[in-house]
């Protein structure tokens, strides 16, 4: 896969190391790897570049359970493509819930500027589609699991990239 193919990064370095390479490159060898996932040692540690938030949650708690406090983790960003104009990701996410977490779930998404492609509602189930700016939906997965008691079901992936509109203003000299 390309790194763009990874549109969400996490830096990763060890407290008490000197040289963070070091620590990179062994920290390297314990993490799973995985289509979702590519490590970079980098002088400043060692650099997760994924697909989703999911696919960093395994590698983090590897790292925590190796090196418990020692290791720093760095909240996850958004990879930008350069170039004129930059492009920011969108991702595309499936939700199952039941019934009564849907509406919070809807509503959510909505709030995160989410474009809602089709929602079902049922008395058995309750599913959204949608895509969204991968920014808005950092923290995502974990607000899921708060909005649905920690029984829903996401599926998140890298749609595509779209240019970022300049704000009104942003020409004004």
């Amino acid at each position: 896969m390309r790194t763009m193919d990874f549109p969400l990064q996490c830096q990763c370095s060890h407290r008490g190391e000197r040289f963070q390479l070091a620590f990179a490159r062994k920290a390297a060898q314990i993490v799973p790897s995985n289509k979702e996932l590519s490590l970079q040692p980098t002088a400043q540690g060692l650099k997760l570049l994924a697909e989703t938030e999911l696919a960093l949650q395994r590698p983090i708690q590897v790292l925590r359970e190796v090196y418990g406090d020692d290791v720093h983790i760095e909240p996850p960003s958004v990879r930008y493509q350069e170039g004129e104009p930059v492009r920011e990701p969108y991702m595309g996410l499936r939700v199952l819930c039941s019934p009564e977490h849907f509406e919070p779930l809807h509503r959510d998404l909505l709030a995160r500027g989410a474009h809602i492609i089709d929602s079902e509602v049922n008395r058995r189930f309750g599913v959204v589609r949608a895509s969204a700016p991968l920014v808005r939906l950092v923290g995502y997965p974990s607000r899921v699991s708060e909005l649905t008691d920690g029984r829903g079901q996401l599926v998140m992936w890298l749609s595509h990239y779209v240019p970022i509109q300049p704000s009104p203003g942003d020409d004004a000299a």
